[in-house]
């Protein structure tokens, strides 16, 4: 899907003060960043390692797991493209509702699709599974030791466990060493969620040195720009946390719960910083060209994501003064409708 994912602002031509369309939080403090890759900015100038191995290795440190384990991607999204290549006309399973790149990179790669709404659903035959853990849209942590139990009780089907928000959230997530005890899991990695650099394009998978191998078969060479393992090498070197995530983590359950006194106005429970509303009257897009004309105020119209409708609307909690002007402006809205 080239459009119709969060985060449109260019669209509306500096319109937006506040965006809550995009999971990426972007109030944390980069500047160090900012700073380390204006200094390695002629390395531009030369082509990047062709398989980012200096990053891998780091990352493998880090992690505590083998250069093996590990295959670093143009962010998430080449790592989704890479496994639906690699198990090119398979049957395949996804749990959602849920991002939209798995289906479009299985549709491209031949698969044999089915949607459930959960991995007890996905079927004997199924190959390949997809279930993205947080969930977009809706913020959901599976239990980790039923995803433990479900790979370890079904080794003839990959798991694919997309974990790009496992640092915003309190749950417990599939650790990275103890997925590798199991040789049919994937863990998809967002080094763009984490430290806010969707520009650069920057994630990682583990699993199996042999699954590894099988994806990394079909990955182009210098896929990782230079300026993106430049600065995964210093992130990784200087891994010190850039947002306070259980302070963030309370301001989004506050948000959630002045959202949940609006008439009219269903919240759903999340394991992390966004989470999925649906108004009972009107349409998440006419919410959404309202809160733009009136207060620059983005936000995610949920309605494209397979399994929901017109009334859904995604938010990623920002600032508690941006939290608060949000809650007035769609009140007034809900107001409107009666």
């Amino acid at each position: 899907m080239i459009n119709g994912h969060g985060d449109d602002a260019y669209l509306y031509e500096g319109k937006i003060a506040s965006n809550f369309s995009s999971n990426v939080y972007t109030r944390q403090d980069m500047s160090a960043l900012d700073e380390h890759l204006a200094s390695v900015v002629r390395s531009i100038h030369s082509y990047p390692e062709p398989d980012a191995g200096s990053l891998v290795r780091l990352l493998a440190e880090q992690h505590e797991i083998m250069p093996e384990n590990i295959c670093a991607t143009n962010g998430a999204t080449e790592a989704i493209y890479l496994v639906a290549q690699a198990f090119r006309g398979c049957r395949t399973a996804i749990v959602v509702p849920t991002f939209s790149e798995y289906e479009d990179a299985c549709r491209v790669n031949g698969h044999a699709l089915r949607f459930c709404g959960s991995l007890n659903d996905i079927g004997e035959d199924t190959r390949l599974a997809w279930l993205c853990n947080p969930n977009n849209p809706n913020g959901t942590v599976a239990d980790r030791m039923l995803l433990i139990e479900m790979a370890a009780r079904r080794p003839d089907t990959c798991f694919v466990f997309d974990q790009s928000y496992e640092y915003f959230t309190g749950k417990t997530m599939l650790g990275t060493k103890e997925a590798l005890q199991l040789r049919n899991v994937v863990l998809l990695h967002s080094m763009t969620k984490r430290f806010a650099i969707p520009g650069l394009r920057l994630g990682y998978l583990t699993a199996d040195g042999n699954m590894i191998r099988r994806i990394a078969a079909y990955r182009m060479p210098w896929s990782v720009n230079q300026l993106a393992v430049e600065a995964g090498k210093f992130l990784v070197g200087n891994s010190a946390e850039t947002v306070n995530i259980a302070e963030y983590l309370a301001e989004s359950r506050r948000l959630q719960f002045e959202l949940s006194k609006i008439d009219g106005l269903t919240v759903f429970p999340s394991d992390t910083h966004f989470f999925l509303c649906r108004t009972a009257r009107g349409k998440a897009s006419e919410l959404k060209r309202r809160l733009i004309e009136t207060r620059g105020i983005l936000i995610r119209n949920a309605a494209n994501f397979r399994g929901l409708d017109e009334g859904c609307f995604r938010i990623a909690a920002q600032s508690v003064e941006e939290n608060n002007t949000l809650v007035k402006a769609v009140e007034e809205w809900m107001r409107l409708q009666y």
